[in-house]
């Protein structure tokens, strides 16, 4: 395979191996900002779940304590 490859390379032309290159690197650019996408959405949707946690424990902190003052 190795040398498959490496006589289909001696066969491009610079301007053959360019365009490949350039299009590898349009695809991981693609793939990168696709994956940047995915941190942000995963970033704020986890902001969200803390938000919650908090919102939940404050809620039931609040209902402990004015259940405590209003049976005393």
């Amino acid at each position: 395979m190795n040398s498959y490859c490496e006589i289909k390379n001696m066969t491009m032309t610079d301007s053959e191996r360019l365009d490949k290159i350039e299009t590898t690197l349009e695809k991981l650019v693609h793939e990168i900002t696709k994956n940047n996408d995915k941190v942000e959405v995963y970033q704020k949707a986890s902001q969200q779940v803390v938000n919650l946690a908090f919102s939940l424990i404050l809620t039931a902190t609040i209902a402990i304590v004015v259940q405590a003052v209003i049976n005393n």
